[in-house]
């Protein structure tokens, strides 16, 4: 309660536009006849011995109080008039029978009549001041008085209504102004809505929207785009954070090749087909398409990306395809049985005509389904597996484009990355499990990397084994967490200071290197930086013919080490 009546008090005590215009209007002129009036009292003391000097200073001075004082908020727009109408009085008391030429401090109320009242207050006002100026006239008999009241008149006049002619067009030209900035506020309102209810639509549906500038900026994406690419809703711009695959555990789409690059390069396409690895661990199949839109108002043309999520119709797709292969191979074995003992059958002697009749329409319509089943069974893909695939191969590929993904995250952070892998590293393995180890590593040496620091990559054929080294001058790993460094979910002190993470991604890498017959090792220390080295076998032909001999399955090398 003591609060709202504070509130209420610092409102009441403050003054409005109307007061506060008074009150600096009347503080002027008190200010510039208080100066006169001390300049008076040093050079002229003698002019206080006048009552009309003194009366007219002091009749000021009151009119300022009483200005400083009343509640003219609550007083009527005419009220004011009578405070530029004393002050007139008091300045022609001041003036009078002086040889200081103090009627040029009419100009005060003149100006204030003139800017904010009606001509005929500004009338009003020139008349008092000229009945002033006559009774003057009359008491000095001066022979310059007549030409002394016309001058004054004069000057006063022009002031006067220069300032009123000023006034009203400031005026309409605020009037003007307020009426154009009413209507671009309105505009900028309708347009704001419009804005907003176009991004409430496109962030409705689920299909993956992004527009992109001429020169390859992204100008908007709904949240659908964002969802599936993994972006950072504050800022788009930064590296999404899910891969895009040739195919289901295939290999990476070449930066080049990905639908955002081509679409920034200004291409146009239709049903692109890609897999994407999200960020969540998901593998969802995208149809993406490229249009051109046409350049509107003051916006140049861009390209409109739109991904379709057809994860669900590629799943069912396979699916029917499996099941056909199924029903078709299942219906085979018992047509096949059916057609055999019909024609068995129709080899006994003692068959009548009839009963002959009806084993060959058996053997016919069973033959002409099995052709039916048969051509059903050629349409039909092979089913949908989850077993990883391996194939041959180029380790250099995966890590090039492992290393131009995270490139951008260094720069940002002032590390340099320096790749030197300048043959091929041939190896039979899953392209997209070997895609998340590079993947893991890379990463990991550039968030664990202070500024200005460095990440050493080399790749390179050794002794019959593709090895890829991932060495940075990061935090490093204290001897005593070396042991303990690919249990699950295990992290270092300084690495929970240093960033974020779950502590899973090195055990995987190295389950996965070692599910390729390979190896993962690390050598670490604090405060200098670590240094990951994976090994894995060359691609089988390729081992054997620079060995001279077969090359040794991963599984009969896991034997003999075990025997070892």
């Amino acid at each position: 309660m003591a609060t709202g009546a504070a509130r209420s008090t610092l409102v009441v005590g403050t003054p409005d536009g109307r007061t506060r215009s008074i009150w600096l209007t009347q503080l002027v002129l008190a200010a510039s006849v208080l100066i006169t009036a001390i300049l008076v009292m040093v050079l002229q003391p003698a002019m206080f011995g006048r009552w009309n000097f003194l009366v007219g200073t002091l009749l000021v001075v009151i009119l300022t109080l009483a200005t400083l004082c009343l509640p003219w908020s609550r007083l009527p727009a005419w009220a004011v008039l009578a405070v530029p109408f004393a002050d007139a009085i008091a300045i022609g008391l001041m003036s009078s029978g002086t040889e200081l030429r103090l009627g040029y401090l009419w100009a005060f109320p003149v100006m204030w009549v003139a800017m904010h009242f009606r001509a005929t207050a500004l009338a009003a006002m020139l008349a008092l001041i000229g009945l002033i100026l006559l009774v003057d006239s009359a008491i000095t008999s001066s022979n310059l008085a007549a030409l002394r009241v016309f001058v004054v008149l004069l000057s006063l006049t022009f002031i006067g209504i220069t300032a009123h002619i000023a006034l009203r067009r400031t005026r309409a030209l605020r009037r003007l102004l307020r009426r154009q900035a009413s209507r671009l506020t309105a505009t900028y309102m309708r347009r704001a809505d419009q804005e907003r209810r176009t991004s409430e639509i496109l962030n409705g549906v689920d299909t993956g929207i992004a527009r992109i500038s001429d020169d390859g900026s992204v100008l908007a994406v709904n949240d659908a785009y964002s969802r599936l690419y993994g972006l950072d809703p504050l800022d788009p711009t930064l590296p999404a954070r899910s891969v895009e695959y040739t195919g289901r555990r295939g290999m990476p789409v070449p930066f080049s090749e990905r639908p955002f690059a081509r679409a920034a390069r200004g291409e146009t396409f239709t049903d692109a087909s890609v897999w994407l690895f999200t960020a969540e661990g998901e593998w969802r199949a995208l149809s993406v398409t490229a249009k051109r839109l046409a350049a509107g108002g003051d916006e140049g043309s861009s390209i409109l990306l739109l991904v379709h999520d057809v994860t669900a119709l590629t799943y069912a797709q396979r699916e029917r395809e499996r099941f056909t292969a199924m029903a078709s191979h299942e219906l085979k074995h018992p047509l096949t049985v059916m057609i055999g003992n019909a024609e068995l059958a129709l080899e006994l002697d003692d068959l009548t005509p009839r009963t002959r009749e009806r084993f060959e329409s058996i053997v016919a319509a069973s033959d002409r389904m099995l052709t039916m089943i048969q051509s059903l069974g050629t349409t039909s893909k092979r089913g949908f597996s989850a077993r990883d695939e391996v194939d041959d191969i180029d380790l250099r590929q995966i890590l090039v484009e492992s290393v131009a993904s995270f490139r951008p995250t260094a720069v940002s952070g002032d590390i340099s990355i320096d790749v030197r892998a300048d043959e091929a590293l041939p190896i039979t393995a899953d392209g997209f499990r070997l895609r998340q180890v590079v993947d893991n590593v890379v990463s990991n040496a550039i968030k664990y990397t202070p500024r200005d620091g460095r990440v050493r990559i080399t790749g390179a054929v050794e002794d019959h084994q593709v090895v890829l080294s991932v060495a940075d001058t990061g935090i490093g790993i204290a001897a005593d967490d070396l042991p303990n460094i690919l249990t699950p979910y295990f992290r270092t002190e300084e690495a929970k200071k240093k960033s974020g993470g779950t502590g899973l991604g090195l055990g995987i890498s190295n389950d996965i290197v070692l599910a390729h017959g390979g190896s993962l090792s690390i050598d670490s220390e604090p405060g200098t930086g670590t240094t990951i080295t994976i090994r894995l076998p060359l691609a089988g032909e390729l081992a054997g013919e620079r060995a001279g001999r077969p090359a040794a399955r991963p599984e009969d090398r896991r034997d003999k080490e075990g025997r070892a």
